[in-house]
């Protein structure tokens, strides 16, 4: 942007579109630490609001991100998932042009908490199956998913590869489930020591949690989910924040 593009420019718009071209340019990477309100009020000779506007907006479009107590950072830039269509993980990353790696990390028997057993409505001593995966993307992982299933769903799904194949395509092929809706909540998960390492132990370490129950054709729970997504490399995008039946299960499967 020239000098006399410049001078028709709001003093925020200014401060976003100088922030906007470090971080395109490359000359803030994601990571650096952006200077605080007091420097940026200092340097553009600003009040602390048109500051804050400025930093709200750049948050707003991805651009930074904030951590409380440490200050504001640059953003990578973020995967897009689209959470009212009805895509796997793999491709909707295929569709942006990304590879997945999925890498199968335990899938097991196990005894439901009580969590679990109320989510898809079983009757003890009624066993579920537990499958997790941890998503990779360009040799960066993004995304820890774990599954929780009625263990006697489908005997099918213990003796598929679930590193090749999505869980979604093997309800409908080799179960006879069709998938017809979610109930879904966004959270700020709080995630263990193991989890944290598998997700790659991020230097800024925001996360964001997708958990939900998905329904078959019949309106029965067929699956609890708990995916757990790096906050500093995804952004989880609602098509339409009127409906409130809208399908999430591509994030959970």
């Amino acid at each position: 942007m020239d000098q006399m593009e410049n001078i028709y420019l709001t003093k925020h718009r200014q401060i976003i579109e100088a922030i906007t071209a470090e971080i395109e340019e490359n000359r803030l990477k994601p990571y650096d630490r952006l200077p605080s309100e007091k420097e940026l009020c200092e340097q553009w000779q600003v009040s602390r609001s048109t500051v804050r506007k400025a930093m709200d907006q750049l948050t707003d479009r991805g651009k930074i991100f904030r951590v409380p107590g440490k200050g504001s950072f640059a953003s990578f830039p973020k995967i897009s998932h689209q959470t009212s269509q009805i895509l796997s993980f793999s491709e909707k990353m295929k569709a942006q042009g990304l590879e997945v790696e999925t890498k199968l990390i335990l899938k097991e028997i196990i005894e439901p908490s009580e969590e679990i057993t109320a989510a898809l409505k079983l009757t003890k001593p009624a066993r579920a199956l537990k499958i997790q995966r941890l998503r990779i993307v360009k040799g960066e992982p993004m995304a820890l998913q774990t599954a929780f299933m009625p263990a006697n769903l489908c005997e099918n799904l213990m003796k598929e590869d679930l590193e090749s194949q999505s869980l979604n395509r093997l309800f409908q092929e080799q179960c006879n489930i069709r998938l017809s809706r979610s109930d879904v909540w966004i959270e700020a998960p709080i995630i263990s020591k193991k989890e944290r390492k598998l997700l790659g132990n991020p230097r800024v370490p925001l996360f964001l949690a997708v958990v939900g129950v998905t329904f078959d054709q019949d309106n029965k729970p067929v699956r609890f989910s708990r995916g757990v997504f790096r906050g500093d490399r995804v952004r989880l995008k609602i098509s339409d924040m009127g409906a409130f039946e809208l399908d999430y299960s591509s994030l959970l499967g």
